[in-house]
């Protein structure tokens, strides 16, 4: 039996790819990722009420939650640490020494502490800080004068003379809010998806939204021909379901996850050819147990750290091999998701009220968000994001913003 790393998650919301569905529910997951895709496909059909919504990823930083702490009744602010054994909830201005923040975080957490209780918010929310006020600059976009902040990767422009570009000038910081938290105590919350920012106070001093898609256009309207291909693929998908070898792929999500974004990484597609990406992920697993042996102190192939290795690599590999066609087929599935999914993605990508860019060091060129989310009616959610762009970008991109 192959020896699975566990990689843990914080106890923050945590958003899979929708297409990781397959790796990690098996066949549940497949036909939860497949139900999320026609719900978006239904959305997109003349607006069709399904039950689910999709929000828009803004690529922010830090994330902040913010509200009222359920057990002294005081408003505090924060970052993913409040979630911690011992959380660190600033409550005033003392707090952040009391807690060590320092330079820019803690610069942008004093403003947050000072701005955000003019809202205010009753439940604990979560949002992306979008800037404060001297992240904004003044640039010329396509000929037009933009005030523009980039949060972490992706550049935000709004044209300087347009309501919004007025009122983020000025504005004294802008958040995005997506999460809502709700329980008696901090480490009791519960996380649900979206923010209801409609009850909300409007002051100048914040720019807030919440993150739910908006089409006042109708231009992300789905054509006859673009359902009659989504179709198709979704018929493939669903035939492919039923040959499908799901306990394989599940017992070995983890490891299926690491490959793919080591394909990603290199620019491959996640899956490509599911006749050739077996032999591709035997040899990489290999290549990886190895690189671990040559970095032992005790190389002899009968110390036990060795052999261990040793014996995942045959173990892996024979249960590959012997249920190769059953993880062709949910490959296929997999692949199937991908293709609806950055169909969606291209169709909602053709809404765009706040232009996103890259800065690169010759200059801004012209992106697509970071991606969206789908949030099903029973409440759970999947990231939609072209990972393969977005990764490009990811390494290419002028940061401003160190999330460490």
């Amino acid at each position: 039996m192959y020896n699975q790393e566990i990689i843990t998650e914080d106890k923050n919301l945590h958003l899979e790819h929708i297409e990781d569905l397959v790796f990690l529910q098996g066949q549940q997951g497949a036909m939860s990722g497949l139900q999320y895709i026609k719900s978006v496909m239904n959305l997109l059909s003349q607006g069709k009420d399904t039950g689910g919504s999709v929000t828009v990823k803004w690529d922010g930083a830090p994330a902040i939650f913010v509200g009222t702490d359920p057990e002294d009744g005081q408003f505090f602010v924060g970052t993913k640490s409040v979630f911690t054994q011992n959380p660190k909830l600033v409550k005033s201005a003392s707090d952040l020494d009391k807690f060590g923040y320092e330079g820019d975080l803690r610069n942008k957490i004093a403003i947050v502490l000072r701005e955000l209780p003019k809202l205010g918010i009753q439940d604990v929310l979560q949002g992306d800080l979008m800037y404060i006020r001297s992240d904004l600059k003044m640039t010329t976009i396509d000929g037009e004068k933009s005030i523009v902040f980039q949060p972490n990767t992706i550049t935000y422009a709004v044209p300087v003379d347009s309501e919004l570009g007025k009122r983020i000038a000025n504005s004294q910081m802008g958040i995005i809010f997506h999460t809502t938290y709700t329980g008696e105590t901090m480490a009791d919350m519960n996380a649900s998806f979206g923010a209801d920012v409609s009850k909300l106070n409007q002051v100048s001093s914040v720019w807030f939204d919440d993150a739910t898609y908006k089409d006042l256009s109708g231009e992300a309207s789905l054509r006859n021909d673009e359902k009659t291909k989504m179709n198709n693929a979704l018929d493939i998908a669903e035939q492919s379901i039923q040959q499908a070898d799901f306990t394989t792929v599940q017992q070995y999500a983890k490891l299926l996850q690491q490959y793919v974004n080591s394909r990603i990484k290199q620019d491959k597609p996640q899956v490509g050819d599911v006749n050739l990406f077996s032999n591709d992920l035997v040899r990489w697993y290999t290549e990886y147990r190895k690189k671990e042996i040559s970095k032992l102190k005790n190389q002899d192939p009968e110390s036990p750290a060795v052999k261990r290795r040793l014996d995942d690599i045959e173990n892996f590999t024979n249960e590959i091999n012997t249920n190769l066609d059953g993880i062709a087929s949910a490959l296929t599935v997999y692949n199937a998701i991908i293709v609806l999914k950055n169909l969606l993605i291209n169709k909602l990508n053709k809404v765009d009220s706040i232009k996103t860019l890259l800065r690169t060091d010759t200059g801004y060129k012209v992106t697509n968000p970071e991606g969206f989310v789908a949030i099903g009616k029973e409440g759970g959610a999947v990231k939609l994001v072209d990972r393969l762009e977005f990764s490009k970008n990811n390494f290419n991109a002028v940061k401003n913003w160190s999330k460490g």
